[in-house]
């Protein structure tokens, strides 16, 4: 089975192996910041997967298979980098920790589709397209997308409903009370103890309990 891990150590090796450079296993020890020792058990398990070649005391020389899944791995972070530099402006050493973090876990057609957008905003930032700029002032706006439970809103905190997850009888009790999806609701006061969350919706003011407010999931208004 090819693990992450085991992803890391093709993707490393076909970088030193782009270099022109012999392999040695001190060299990725020191490429991965980990031990020598370690290095060794790990490229006994890809030998077996026939994924690298390894004489003893000599130098690594990734096969045919493993040198085409380096290169995927490799692909698919330096996609992932530059989507979160250049499409969502993070700094370079931020972007590539999270390529790191994702690399493992895409397929072929999210792969395909990710390169399609990168191009085509390139393409689009080259012919100076006034929506490139709006993007980027867009996603500094202070605006949280993530829709929350009531229960998790601040005292006084505003919004708009988007769900509601309670299940019947409860689902129609609430709706009867007026949280209705696309409602304007305002939190005004929450007393955690009590597990009492005082809303108001127009000009009607509800208590609700904690398991009522569960359930009111809303889009909070952006903070001035």
């Amino acid at each position: 089975m090819i693990t992450a891990r085991i992803e890391d150590y093709l993707e490393e090796l076909f970088l030193l192996e782009s270099t022109g450079r012999s392999v040695t296993v001190t060299d990725l020890a020191e490429r991965l910041k980990i031990t020598k020792g370690t290095v060794t058990a790990t490229i006994q398990k890809l030998v077996e997967l026939e994924l690298v070649n390894h004489e003893r005391y000599g130098t690594l020389h990734l096969t045919e298979v493993g040198r085409k899944k380096g290169m995927i791995v490799f692909r698919r972070h330096e996609g992932f980098r530059a989507f979160f530099h250049e499409l969502l402006g993070l700094d370079r050493d931020r972007s590539s920790d999270m390529a790191c973090s994702m690399e493992h876990y895409v397929d072929n057609t999210t792969e395909e589709r990710l390169y399609a957008l990168l191009e085509y905003f390139r393409k689009a930032r080259a012919e100076h397209q006034p929506w490139v700029d709006e993007i980027f002032l867009a996603i500094e706006r202070p605006i949280l997308l993530v829709p929350v439970p009531l229960t998790l809103c601040e005292a006084n905190s505003a919004g708009v409903i988007l769900r509601l997850t309670a299940d019947e009888p409860l689902r129609k009790k609430l709706i009867d009370l007026g949280f209705i999806p696309g409602v304007e609701i305002k939190l005004t006061e929450k007393e955690i103890k009590k597990e009492i969350f005082t809303c108001k919706i127009g000009k009607n003011t509800i208590e609700l309990s904690l398991n009522e407010a569960a359930t009111i999931w809303i889009q909070q208004a952006a903070k001035n």
